[in-house]
């Protein structure tokens, strides 16, 4: 069933995707074909380069986000023909008890969820590391066996400008210090510029206030970035360019965050080094076209953050768009086994068009819902069901619900007198009388419960689960 949308988002929808598309697939790809390739061992790539090459962004560097497998899990190429892998994590602004059990525990080999996403400004580097080293001790390696480990961290815009983002950079690498010339590991550290400036019409930034808590030693190391607001994070990037290609560190690659379309195009006039990431929300994936064309034609990688709380986390913000992710959960659960959740269709239906995400939580048991393995297993969506996700996924962020529901239709058969509840989380509703012989029509949803009770005694009962899809038709015939 194609949900019914004005003819203006679906084309915003439509841009998006097929410029991603475009970035990961031949141009005589079908506009909706799928990109999972699994690796046969047949690839003739190159080596990816060091971290310093200075082929970044010459004629030999791949094609960003061609996603290939390794060790069971989907990558993506960046332009400098280094990989980053499709499915992260995000523990930015946890709770700091939690971070170390949770990174440890998406390290395992059941999920294998090797990118870890985090900032300078979360204050929790440390405890990054410090739940890689307890993951790697929970882990039998054979000899000269090294775990691949991602970590994105990022400069916060206070200690933009050169100087700052030299300090702030030196701070990353001394909080991950534990996790440097580890002969166990095999890291790659992509680093960030967070935001290309304060902006004082962003409710929660307090330009000011934020310069003034500075320590001494932060103010004294370079000017106040607001005093330049167009001018400090093109130094800072150029601090970048320096680290990385000095080849001191493991630096993967280096990127942006939360920056517009203007701001690349501006760095562009300058830059040694183009981003090999950007990393942004959802709203921005779907409704910049604009950008996301421009990261096409640049070979940057997109990444995205808040894929979640934006979306399904808010099922009451769109119900019906919900229930079109539901119906495709539902579709491939039946196909595979797996059980989906709605969140979990969301992530692949971004990772299968060679998007990288990195979902937060603070529960364990979404840390193996999300994770790499499982994520990486979910089959490719046909075309319908990807043009259902854009579709509800573009209704949740626009706040305007799909115009159509789906349902599940029942008749219930009454073989004797009954009345009939649905049974809700804390407590029934009642529904119909039914007479023998009579039949109620009713529009529900898969799973939803129902009851009914003898008419005469309410001690007799019989409860019925719904088992029908979305869009199927169910008879029950209550017997008492």
């Amino acid at each position: 069933m194609r949900p019914n949308r004005s003819s203006y988002s679906v084309i915003q929808v439509a841009r998006s995707i097929t410029a991603i598309l475009l970035l990961l697939q031949p141009t005589e790809a079908n506009f909706f074909s799928r990109v999972y390739k699994p690796n046969d061992g047949k690839d003739t790539d190159t080596k990816p380069a060091p971290a310093g090459a200075r082929l970044a962004t010459g004629p030999e560097a791949q094609v960003g986000s061609i996603i290939v497998f390794d060790n069971g899990i989907p990558l993506a190429h960046l332009a400098n023909n280094n990989k980053i892998p499709l499915v992260g994590m995000g523990v930015g602004n946890l709770d700091h008890n939690l971070i170390p059990t949770l990174v440890a525990e998406a390290l395992q080999d059941d999920q294998k969820t090797f990118l870890i996403d985090t900032a300078r400004a979360s204050n929790n580097e440390e405890l990054v590391a410090m739940g890689v080293l307890r993951g790697l001790s929970q882990k039998k390696l054979g000899p000269g066996e090294k775990i691949p480990i991602h970590i994105v961290t990022k400069v916060w815009y206070t200690h933009l400008g050169y100087e700052r983002t030299k300090l702030s950079v030196k701070e990353s690498f001394e909080a991950l210090a534990p996790l440097l010339n580890n002969d166990k590991l095999d890291l790659h550290i992509h680093l960030l510029l967070h935001w290309p400036k304060c902006f004082d019409n962003i409710a929660w930034m307090n330009c000011k206030e934020d310069e003034a808590s500075l320590p001494q030693y932060v103010k004294e190391a370079g000017p106040d970035p607001t005093l330049n607001p167009d001018g400090a994070w093109k130094e800072s990037w150029k601090l970048l360019e320096d680290v990385y290609l000095a080849n001191e560190y493991p630096i993967a690659s280096i990127g942006v965050s939360n920056f517009h379309l203007h701001d690349l195009e501006a760095m562009s006039s300058f830059a040694r080094i183009e981003p090999h990431i950007l990393q942004v929300n959802v709203w921005s994936l779907l409704y910049d076209s604009h950008l996301v064309e421009y990261c096409h034609k640049h070979r940057i990688h997109v990444q995205v953050y808040n894929s979640m709380s934006s979306t399904v986390m808010q099922p009451e913000a769109a119900p019906r768009a919900f229930h079109h992710i539901q119906k495709v959960a539902l579709e491939i659960s039946n196909q595979t086994g797996m059980n989906l959740t709605p969140a979990q269709v969301v992530l692949a239906w971004l990772i299968q068009h060679g998007v990288s995400v990195v979902p937060r939580t603070s529960k364990i048991e979404r840390v193996a819902e999300n994770s790499a393995v499982v994520l990486s297993n979910i089959p490719a969506f046909s075309d319908l069901q990807v043009e259902t996700v854009a579709h509800a996924v573009e209704a949740y962020l626009s706040g305007d619900d799909l115009e159509q529901d789906i349902h599940v239709s029942v008749t219930f058969h009454a073989q004797s007198d009954i009345v009939l509840y649905w049974l809700g989380p804390n407590d029934e509703t009642r529904v119909a009388l039914l007479r023998k012989g009579e039949i109620f029509n009713e529009t529900t949803y898969p799973n939803h419960a129902y009851r009914s009770y003898d008419a005469q005694n309410k001690d007799v009962f019989v409860d019925h689960l719904i088992k029908a899809n979305f869009g199927e038709h169910e008879d029950i015939h209550v017997e008492l």
